[in-house]
């Protein structure tokens, strides 16, 4: 009750204006972690938080395709974004045809005969041409050969961008993520912001309180499904205004992840998660580690970042206790996957 009371002497204060597209945090704490769910939430603790704003909403397609478009960081995305957006695939066979060359005629031959594409530029027009055709309908009809602006001629192609465009991004690594930030200006959150912006300074289970409540948001459907446009469930919003905080999509955060941090790690304002490498690097593997256990299996130390919030699938039996606020999650920061995507932070000045 008395951090409540703190909270909304806090608040009526800050009369600050969020930035397009996010909502305000107040300065001031909470109770970060749970005594009833993973062995790596507790003990719950008390955390000071500085004020911050966050993006109400999760990144979408749209928006990483013109991060990519205006920094043509093509050839440095890492995951495979492109596989869940049309609007990417046709950025990418784009942006390849336009360094030259014949590239329909390349993929068609199996060899190269045009001395002006290389063997990573025709994999990556390839791959783009594929995962296109992939999500089109089956009766849709592409000749083989066919060019980018042959594409975006096709109203399916143009149906299939117009209804992406508004979905979480996925298939992105913590890297991707952490460049997308960057360029918009902004950054991670880290664990204790993306919590508090959750749930709030009551400890509630969920974004909406603390009773489960499927109709609040994306969670526990068929993987087949996807996620939904990100802010389709308004009522599942947190008590700042956040939505898609539980399900949708998996989301990356700042924090390098360790199990038992919470149990180790002082009371400090602003935590930041135990020290690892810098800019999601990996240690090379450690010759006394065993092979389940490798980098490359992302188990090892200080090589998992943490990711939160749970995505629309899973277990049926897991939804409620993995879309808690609270709870945590990791993987390790060269990784992409389907379920994962991201939102942003920015600093109060």
């Amino acid at each position: 009750m008395l951090l409540l009371a703190l909270h909304l002497l806090i608040q009526p204060l800050a009369g600050l204006e969020a930035p397009e597209g996010m909502v305000f945090v107040p300065a001031g704490p909470f109770f970060m972690g749970s005594s009833e769910g993973g062995a790596d939430e507790a003990p719950p603790r008390r955390v000071d938080v500085s004020a911050f704003f966050i993006d109400m909403r999760e990144v979408t397609n749209a928006a990483f395709a013109d991060f990519v478009l205006e920094t043509e960081f093509f050839d440095r995305i890492e995951g495979p974004w492109f596989r869940y957006s049309a609007e990417g695939c046709l950025a990418l066979m784009r942006h390849y045809e336009r360094r030259g060359g014949d590239f329909p005629a390349a993929a068609s031959a199996g060899r190269l005969e045009d001395d002006r594409i290389s063997e990573s530029d025709l994999a990556r027009w390839r791959s783009a041409v594929t995962a296109l055709k992939a999500m089109l309908p089956e009766e849709e009809m592409v000749p083989d050969g066919a060019t980018v602006s042959q594409f975006e001629r096709l109203p399916a192609v143009l149906n299939l961008v117009e209804e992406q465009a508004l979905l979480p991004v996925r298939g992105v690594t913590w890297r991707d993520a952490t460049a997308y930030a960057e360029w918009a200006g902004k950054r991670l959150p880290t664990e204790a912001e993306w919590e508090k912006a959750a749930r709030g300074v009551d400890s509630r289970l969920y974004p909406w309180g603390n009773a489960w409540d499927s109709r609040r948001c994306s969670g526990d459907s068929p993987r087949r499904d996807g996620p939904a446009r990100v802010g389709s469930f308004p009522d599942g919003a947190s008590p700042y205004g956040c939505l898609d905080m539980a399900g949708n999509v998996w989301e990356w955060v700042a924090d390098w992840y360790g199990e038992s941090y919470y149990a180790q790690a002082p009371v400090v304002a602003d935590p930041k998660g135990p020290k690892g490498l810098p800019n999601g690097q990996l240690p090379m593997p450690a010759e006394n580690v065993d092979k389940l256990r490798s980098t490359e299996q992302g188990r090892e130390t200080d090589t998992r970042k943490v990711i939160r919030g749970g995505g629309w699938t899973g277990p049926k039996h897991q939804t409620r206790f993995n879309l808690r606020c609270s709870r945590r999650f990791w993987s390790n920061p060269s990784y992409w996957h389907e379920d994962v995507g991201f939102r942003c932070v920015k600093e109060v000045t």
